[in-house]
């Protein structure tokens, strides 16, 4: 490890200034081999995961909860995502999927071939693990402390700093070091004098940091295709060196140009930075949602017309009970602590009201739930649908739903709680954690196997998570419009068969091997079954050709597992104007291209709609000339409703009469389940019982 006084060192022939863009290319890098990953939760087990699927490395995950790792050793993983079952079986059994890995990732370039031999490993042992590893990950948790100074807000670096102390009396020769925990700016300097205080005699250390940037629910596949990588290290040779060597670790299947190498300190701010701004989209919709709701305005409008200002975008503007995960609240009190250690404390005010926008937003919706329900819950039962913080995962962390329920357990109501991924042990912890009376929760929570149990005799339904399968929404077809010099029916792709979230997961049928920019994002995507011939036709406008595409059939000219994933045709549920014309693509503005993929045209699909068993209208155009030159006609053709979705009409005939239905997500069809009898509340519209209240 170089000397505090070597960051004054010059830089070496060639080297770019450390905040631009490196070129590991010309620089002499450190040879990694194996790499040993400290830490297996969210972060940890799924990128170990990937390196070893998009790499000829050998990795090691280690964790000192021994429940944990036996359970990444079976078949029931400790956290769900969407193909991370696939891929680990894939690199830690090393059974046959290994072979379809070969050939060409999805971005056009070689990679390496993968022999079919384990070279994923999940192991108790740590020691060993350090003193094998050429590179260590630390993907330790850091907690917002609940002692001391800083409680409620600073980060708890006890498990990253014992995790420093190990690796310094356990290693035997140099070693990379990457923090890659989210920690505070300048927690890297920490770590240095740690390692240096305690490191054993000629042993040398290079600390970098490498925030994640995954969002649960799509963490494959931002791992896969990820925006960019970010690099921070030292501004010296040594340092310049280390950081080169773990980008070529990220180069054999990330693009060169979204691999950025910067100085630690803006590295470790960087992602503090990203969470807390996206926070802040959260926080200013849900704000807006409390005037769409006293106006009269749809949120769901609001949030798409300022989306599609190509300098807003469309992303994170979805109003819903408020943000949760184990990132956003924790990131954005390490910036506030940050701030008043600074005695910046403007900018901590900024920063903490975002928080609570978040927490009055929660309390919001409870307080509008019970004004609905004649302002009195007790004895009523609250069918309470979701309780993972968002949907394609298993995490509970901050979830709004643990704030709604200790509500309404509070109220005394009884509460019957499904969520498809959540396990029933996981949530009684987090609701007793959140300080419930364990002899209330035995009494008045229930949490049950399916969401039509959670709804029998039911006096209302909350929908909190908006997993797919709770929405009733009229299917809308969006062709993946992306030029990448492929041929036409590329640009649609396959239409696969998305499983029951209570089955097993499997990457080849979820498409989120895909690049993002092929799969565009929504808050509600269903996919055709494919079981009985649902296919694609399609009418060439130059030479006038009808042809049909199987559903079946991968048009990928990637390899041959990734091409099962795909560019997956996608279904969504664009917000419509009173008249109930499409607003277009509430994802990509017309005319915008997506920087993230340059040479893409200026796209916005052409929608389809269909719903049940007449399902050949053709849906109304939005797309430039460009596109319809290349596609005029697109009929996404099926006699079948998408499998594994709620039927609100049963729902309605189990529950209690008057029946409301609170959409915490706008997830739903409001006018479809006001037909079946129900009454209709969500966040950031005016809803029939709110209309009667302000008459």
């Amino acid at each position: 490890m170089a000397a505090p006084g070597s960051l004054e060192q010059p830089k070496p022939p060639g080297m770019t200034n450390p905040t631009e863009n490196l070129d590991t290319a010309g620089v002499l890098q450190k040879a990694v081999k194996k790499i040993t990953c400290l830490g297996s939760g969210f972060v940890g087990g799924p990128t170990s995961a990937v390196i070893a699927f998009k790499s000829d490395l050998e990795v090691t995950v280690v964790d000192i909860n021994a429940d944990r790792i036996a359970a990444w050793q079976s078949n029931e993983l400790p956290i769900y995502e969407p193909g991370l079952y696939e891929i680990v079986q894939a690199v830690r059994d090393g059974d046959t999927l290994n072979q379809h890995c070969k050939g060409h990732g999805s971005y056009g370039t070689p990679h390496s071939n993968y022999p079919n031999r384990p070279k994923l490993v999940f192991s108790t042992d740590i020691d060993q693990a350090i003193r094998d590893a050429d590179l260590i990950f630390v993907c330790v948790n850091t907690p917002t402390k609940s002692h001391g100074i800083g409680k409620g807000s600073a980060a708890d670096l006890d498990f990253v700093e014992a995790a420093t102390r190990t690796i310094a009396r356990v290693a035997t020769q140099d070693k990379i070091v990457v923090e890659k925990s989210t920690v505070p700016c300048r927690t890297a300097q920490s770590i240095r004098e740690i390692l240096a205080a305690n490191a054993q005699p000629g042993v040398c250390f290079d600390v970098l940091s490498n925030p994640e940037f995954l969002a649960e629910g799509t963490a494959i596949r931002d791992l896969l295709h990820p925006d960019r990588i970010i690099i921070g290290s030292l501004p010296t040779p040594a340092g310049y060196r280390a950081a080169a060597s773990l980008a070529k670790v990220y180069g054999q299947w990330v693009p060169q140009k979204r691999i950025i190498t910067m100085n630690l300190w803006s590295s470790e701010l960087s992602k503090l930075a990203a969470n807390a701004m996206l926070a802040q989209r959260i926080s200013s919709v849900n704000a807006l949602s409390a005037i769409c709701e006293a106006t009269g305005a749809d949120v769901d409008e609001v949030s798409h017309a300022c989306g599609m200002d190509s300098r807003i975008g469309p992303q994170m503007l979805k109003a819903g009970p408020g943000f949760g995960g184990s990132c956003f609240q924790k990131d954005i009190f390490n910036i506030v602590y940050l701030s008043e250690s600074l005695h910046l404390y403007e900018i901590a005010d900024y920063w903490r009201a975002i928080i609570e926008m978040n927490e009055h937003q929660k309390q919001r919706f409870t307080k509008r739930i019970i004004s609905c329900l004649y302002n009195n819950l007790a004895g009523k039962k609250l069918a309470v649908l979701g309780f993972a913080f968002k949907k394609d995962t298993s995490d509970t962390r901050e979830s709004p739903a643990i704030t709604l329920v200790s509500n309404f357990i509070a109220e005394r109501a009884r509460v019957a709680i499904y969520d498809p991924r959540v396990p029933q042990q996981q949530i009684w912890r987090e609701l007793a954690d959140n300080g419930c009376d364990p002899d209330m929760l035995k009494r008045n929570v229930s949490v049950c196997s399916s969401a039509y149990a959670a709804c029998d005799a039911a006096d209302a339904v909350v929908v909190v998570t908006e997993w797919d399968e709770f929405s009733n929404k009229v299917i809308i077809a969006t062709p993946a419009a992306r030029e990448r010099r492929q041929p036409l029916a590329h640009h649609l792709g396959t239409i696969k068969h998305a499983p029951s979230p209570l089955t097993s997961p499997n990457v080849a049928k979820q498409g989120v091997l895909s690049p993002p920019g092929r799969m565009l994002q929504s808050p509600t995507r269903f996919q055709l079954p494919a079981r009985k011939s649902a296919g694609i036709v399609i009418k060439d406008p130059r030479s006038g050709e009808i042809k049909t595409f199987n559903a079946q059939r991968s048009f990928s000219s990637s390899s041959p597992l990734e091409s099962q994933f795909a560019d997956s045709v996608t279904f969504e549920s664009p917000p419509r104007h009173s008249n109930g014309l499409t607003m277009g693509d509430p994802n990509l503005p017309p005319g915008r291209t997506d920087q993230s993929y340059p040479g893409n045209n200026p796209v916005s699909p052409t929608y389809v709609a269909f719903d049940g068993p007449a399902s050949t209208k053709l849906g109304r155009e939005n797309t430039p000339s460009s596109i319809n030159e290349r596609l005029r006609a697109v009929e996404i053709t099926s006699n079948l409703k998408p499998s594994g979705r709620l039927d609100w009409a049963r729902v309605a005939n189990s529950m209690r009469k008057p029946m409301f239905v609170f959409d915490g997500r706008n997830i739903l069809d409001h006018g479809k389940l006001e037909a079946l009898g129900f009454r209709v509340e969500a966040i950031g519209k005016r809803g029939r019982v709110a209309s009667e209240l302000l008459a």
